[in-house]
C-alpha cells in the first residue's frame, strides 16, 4: 500500500492506496482544480466504482457550467476570478501558466471520470453528504459560525499575504512529474497554497468530524459494492492532490461504515438482479 509518511507525500503524484480489512481497496487519485491532466497523470488501471468528493447536487452545477461554456467560452473563469478571495488567487496563478491547460470549467478531471463511469456503467458515489442530511447541515452551520467570528474575519485582511507565504512553502516541496512540464509542479504548489488557506480556516475539531464522515462514506462505498456482488472492489476516489493525506489518515482510523450510500447505478443493478 502507498502510505504517506511525511510532508513529501503532500504533493506527490503517485496515487495512495488504502486496503479495507473488510475487503476492497481505495485508490486515492489526486487532481488539481480546473487543470486538465495529460494521459500520463490519469489513472490507467481497472477500477470498480468512482468516488467523488462532492455531493450529488454538484452534478447539476457541472452541467450548468458546461452549457455556459458552450454559449460563451471562458465565462465561468471570468465569473469565478472576479469574486476575490483565495480561489480568485488560485485562478490568477494558474492562468499565468502557458504550457498546461488550466482554469477550465467544470472541473475537468472529476467531470471526465464521472462521464467515463456513466459510460462504463460503473457505480458512482458522492462522498460529500447532501444538503438534506441534518448532520451535515449542522457541520456546515458550525463552519459558517467559525468563519464569521470577529477574529477570523479580521485575519482575512492578511489573506493575500498568507496565500503568498503558503505558496512559497509549497513551491519548496512541489515535485516535477517525470516527462511532464515543470508547470504541473507549479500548479500543484498553487493549488496546495489555496487548499492550506481553506484548511486554516477550520478548527481541528471540525476537520476531524468532516474527515471521519468522509471516511465512513468511503468505506460505505466499498461495502455497497461488496454487497452488490463485486468481489475485491476497487474504489477510485478523486480528491484534491493535497487533500489525499488527510483522507488516508481518516481511513486508517477505521470509522464505522455509513450505510446505505445509494447510487443510481447500484440501484439499477440491484433492481435487475431482483
Amino acid at each position: 500500500m502507498g502510505r504517506p509518511t511525511s510532508s513529501e507525500a503532500f504533493l506527490d503524484w503517485d496515487d495512495l492506496l488504502w486496503e479495507d480489512p473488510d475487503g476492497g481497496i481505495v485508490q486515492i487519485h489526486g487532481v488539481l482544480p480546473t487543470v486538465v491532466y495529460p494521459n500520463t497523470l490519469r489513472p490507467r488501471n481497472t477500477w470498480s466504482g468512482l468516488g467523488l468528493m462532492v455531493s450529488e447536487e454538484e452534478i447539476e452545477l457541472w452541467e450548468h457550467e458546461e452549457e455556459l461554456e458552450k454559449k460563451s467560452p471562458g465565462i465561468n473563469f471570468v465569473g469565478a476570478s472576479s469574486q476575490g478571495g483565495d480561489f480568485s488567487r488560485l485562478l490568477g496563478g494558474l492562468s499565468l501558466l502557458e504550457n498546461i491547460q488550466t482554469c477550465k470549467f467544470p472541473d475537468p478531471e472529476p467531470r471526465r471520470l464521472h462521464k467515463y463511469a456513466i459510460r462504463g456503467d460503473k457505480p458512482i458515489f458522492f462522498i460529500e453528504p447532501p444538503l438534506s442530511d441534518d448532520e451535515w447541515c449542522n457541520w456546515l452551520e458550525m463552519h459558517a459560525l467559525e468563519l464569521t467570528r470577529p477574529m477570523k474575519m479580521f485575519s482575512n485582511l492578511w489573506s493575500r499575504r498568507k496565500f503568498k507565504k503558503n505558496l512559497s512553502k509549497m513551491l519548496k516541496i512541489a515535485k516535477i512529474k517525470s516527462g511532464e512540464s515543470s508547470e504541473f509542479a507549479v500548479a500543484s504548489a498553487i493549488s496546495a497554497a489555496w487548499w492550506v488557506g481553506i484548511e486554516d480556516n477550520i478548527s481541528l475539531e471540525l476537520k476531524q468530524k468532516r474527515d471521519e464522515r468522509y471516511a465512513s462514506r468511503i468505506r460505505g462505498a466499498l461495502s455497497e459494492m461488496r454487497n452488490s456482488g463485486i468481489e475485491s472492489p476497487k474504489l477510485l476516489l478523486v480528491a484534491s492532490l493535497p487533500q489525499r493525506k488527510s483522507l488516508f489518515n481518516a481511513l486508517e482510523k477505521m470509522p464505522l461504515v455509513e450505510m446505505p450510500l445509494c447510487t443510481e447505478t447500484l440501484s439499477e443493478l440491484n433492481e435487475e438482479e431482483e
